[in-house]
Parts: structure tokens; sequence; C-alpha cells
């Protein structure tokens, strides 16, 4: 048994000191998004297009394959969020990070579009993608394409819906 202390003592101190050493490195990133542009097609088939501009977050931490990110984007006629996604990218520090993720989005349409119509909160399901390049310094720059499908009435479940495409560019930087 005391041989066993000396041994357990070594063993102990490695551990210790592996964990020390490396602890998981975290990443904040927030972007702004100046350009973009959507694509709002409605229930009849209509389409009205913009531009828009928005701000967007993701933790990651490097060594996982999933990341949780989220935005808000606005525009004169309508204002959309997705609080938050579950992107999948891959482990590890690169320059050139891809991602492809799945959330949940609300929309508020600024203008009516009918006379008889209310404003409401629109539910929708997304899907994005993307990819950041690192550029040194903590900043990044990102392009992101999303697709939101929401429904045209205030119930999420309506048959009725209206999808969303957009596209951004921004500067993103590690917090």
């Amino acid at each position: 048994m005391r041989r066993l202390h000396p041994l357990l003592a070594c063993l102990c101190g490695l551990l210790a000191s592996r964990v020390q050493a490396q602890p998981p490195a975290r990443s904040l990133g927030v972007t702004v998004f100046p350009v973009g542009a959507y694509v709002l097609s409605d229930t009849e088939g209509g389409r009205e297009a913009g531009y828009s501009a928005g701000l967007a977050w993701s933790y990651r931490r490097e060594a996982s394959l999933l990341e949780v990110g989220g935005h808000v984007a606005s525009s004169r006629q309508l204002t959309e969020a997705t609080p938050m996604s579950l992107r999948i990218t891959p482990p590890g520090p690169r320059r050139v990070r891809p991602y492809l993720g799945l959330g949940l989005s609300l929309m508020v349409a600024h203008a009516l579009r009918e006379e008889g119509a209310t404003r409401s909160l629109q539910l929708g399901a997304e899907l994005c993608g993307g990819f950041d390049v690192e550029l040194g310094g903590g900043l990044f720059l990102s392009a992101e394409a999303r697709y939101q499908n929401f429904s045209a009435t205030g119930s999420p479940f309506a048959g009725e819906r209206q999808a969303l495409s957009s596209g951004f560019l921004g500067l993103g930087m590690h917090l």
C-alpha cells in the first residue's frame, strides 16, 4: 500500500497540470451585418424584396461540433429575429469556418398590407448557413444565408405560410 502513495501522487499531479494547462477555449462572436437583402413570398405568390441590416451573435467551444447563435434583422417592412439556433460546425480553430443551423424565428411586419389586417407576431422555422473568415486580431468576415418559413396568421400551425429568404455580409469580433 505504501508503494501506491507516490504513484497516486504523481498521477494526481499529472492530471491536475493537464487540466490547468488546457482550459476549454470558448468564443463569443458578435457580428454587425450592414449589408443584407431579403425576398418575402406571400401565400398568393406575390413577392416583396428589400434591403436589411442586422446584428448576430454566436457562442462556441473550439473542440465542439455544435455552436449556439442568433440574430435580429430589420428593414422598412419587417423585423425578424431568431433568438437561438443550433449550428453544426467543424471543431477546432480554422481560418474559414462554415456552419449549418436550425432555429425558431419570429417576425413582425411594420406596414399593414391590407386595410383590415392586424399586426401580429408570426412564428416560423429557420434554416441558415454561412461561413466566417478569420482576419486576425479577433476580427472576422461573415456571410450568411437564411431561409425562414412563417405562418401567414398568428397561429404557428396554420396552413397558410410565407417564406423569407435573405442574405447578409458583415464584420464580426470575438469577445
